[in-house]
């Protein structure tokens, strides 16, 4: 319990990283439009590339997606060291000197954070964030040379799942769409998407977790013609369990429906039938 309070004492303060600040890209739309976690990394893949090639640091993105770049506008680049302080109220981006904010990011306004996960975007990191009309939707792109980003990461993941929640962490069981969701031997809790894709081997493969980097959501990750997909299931505008026009009272419901009538859930044109859960290790009380 001590060791819970000081690190929340810790995230309330905010803890700073020193990062090379490198530049943003403006996003055309929302990300709320984009139900599956795997296409939002997409477009935070295209932006971190479009910014390091903008640098010199990358070559272009060897996977364009024509769709994608639509919704993004023009990369700006900053290309200085700053300071990256990360806090329960807000993202403060200070310069190199510690003596004056560049860019104020409250935390209701981040919907989104991803790290480069590829050897090209090797210590790359970003994320979104509608700051005011005048600044518009960007996609925030920083580079962290000291090899501590995979802490920066698991530090901003920890304070999106505080998001809107005071100072406590979520409780599954307080969310009306979430009742029954710990007895269900396929809920894996907070896991990340990497251990998630280690569970998944076969066509219809599937668990529910907790998402990462979108807070006060889950994700269905599963195995769909070979390849492994991720789909948040809460509508962010209303926080509806929402799939191809039917509304859900519960996650558990929205899986139990499909598994029945063996009928796919369909997200950004991907289908993925839900056929087998995977059992996390050790069953929750």
């Amino acid at each position: 319990m001590q060791h819970m309070a000081d690190e929340l004492k810790d995230l309330e303060t905010g803890l700073t990283f020193p990062l090379k600040y490198l530049g943003f890209v403006p996003i055309l739309e929302s990300l709320k439009k984009l139900t599956d976690s795997a296409e939002r990394e997409n477009l935070t893949r295209h932006c971190m590339y479009l910014v390091c090639n903008q640098l010199g640091l990358s070559g272009p993105n060897p996977e364009v997606s024509e769709r994608l770049l639509a919704k993004l506008g023009s990369p700006s680049v900053e290309n200085k060291f700053v300071d990256l302080n990360v806090a329960l109220k807000a993202f403060t981006i200070i310069d190199g000197d510690g003596v004056r904010i560049l860019e104020h990011h409250p935390i209701d306004v981040i919907s989104f954070a991803s790290p480069g996960r590829e050897e090209a975007l090797k210590g790359v990191l970003c994320f979104v964030s509608n700051v005011s009309t005048e600044m518009g939707r960007r996609c925030v792109v920083f580079m962290e040379e000291d090899k501590n980003i995979e802490f920066i990461m698991d530090t901003m993941s920890k304070i999106f799942h505080l998001k809107n929640q005071g100072r406590g962490y979520i409780n599954v069981n307080t969310l009306p769409v979430a009742r029954g969701l710990e007895r269900e031997p396929w809920f894996h809790g907070e896991i990340d998407r990497t251990r998630a894709e280690a569970l998944l081997h076969n066509e219809g493969d599937f668990l529910v977790r907790m998402s990462r980097n979108t807070a006060r959501n889950f994700v269905l990750s599963g195995i769909a013609n070979s390849v492994p997909k991720h789909f948040l299931l809460l509508d962010e505008n209303d926080q509806k369990v929402r799939k191809q026009s039917q509304v859900f009272e519960t996650i558990v419901q929205l899986i139990e429906h499909h598994r029945a009538r063996n009928v796919p859930i369909i997200s950004e044109g991907s289908e993925l039938y839900l056929v087998r859960p995977i059992l996390r290790d050790t069953p929750r009380l």
